[in-house]
């Protein structure tokens, strides 16, 4: 069964995340990374750049890309891995906040007894980020059955959220 938390963070939302989970000591991973890549872990002062990042509990499984202009580079397999996939809520060319989200596949695929299911640290990790957010942030009024958690720097912001994809709707906070 797959976790989906989606959310609205400011910066200054994402480094207080992050300096919260430092102490489950997980691994920051981008989308795709050169052989041989070694993760730095995650902290309060960890910078990010690329729109999304995998936060990982243990060892990663992946795969090299074999065609295309990202030929060369390896790529996280999300079920198999212990990974929690993060898509950043970046502003748009107008100035909106679109919205980002955590994905993780919670449950392994196949065939459960031989494998032995994701590792226990993996989920201590997802209960873990599921508590702080619910927790710290502000929910959103639901959007087509959705509904949002908005980080407290976002929501004095005072800026319009706006859903991820060409023609998001706009979130309203609850006040």
């Amino acid at each position: 069964m797959a976790l989906q938390i989606r959310v609205f963070m400011a910066p200054d939302d994402e480094r207080d995340l992050l300096r919260r989970l430092e102490r489950l000591q997980l691994e920051l991973w981008p989308v795709l990374s050169e052989p041989g890549y070694a993760a730095p872990l995650v902290c309060g002062e960890t910078e990010l750049i690329d729109p999304a990042y995998y936060l990982a509990a243990g060892d990663v499984i992946g795969y090299p890309i074999r065609r295309g202009p990202d030929r060369g580079n390896w790529k996280i397999d999300e079920v198999a891995s212990p990974v929690i996939f993060f898509s950043r809520s970046l502003p748009d060319e107008d100035g909106e906040l679109r919205s980002g989200s955590f994905w993780a596949e919670t449950e392994t695929a196949g065939d459960n007894s031989r494998l032995g299911g994701k590792p226990a640290r993996f989920l201590k990790a997802v209960r873990e980020l599921q508590e702080l957010i619910k927790s710290r942030f502000r929910k959103s009024s639901p959007v087509k059955g959705s509904v949002y958690f908005v980080g407290p720097a976002a929501a004095r912001l005072g800026i319009a959220l706006r859903e991820e994809g060409r023609k998001g709707e706009r979130v309203q906070v609850y006040r």
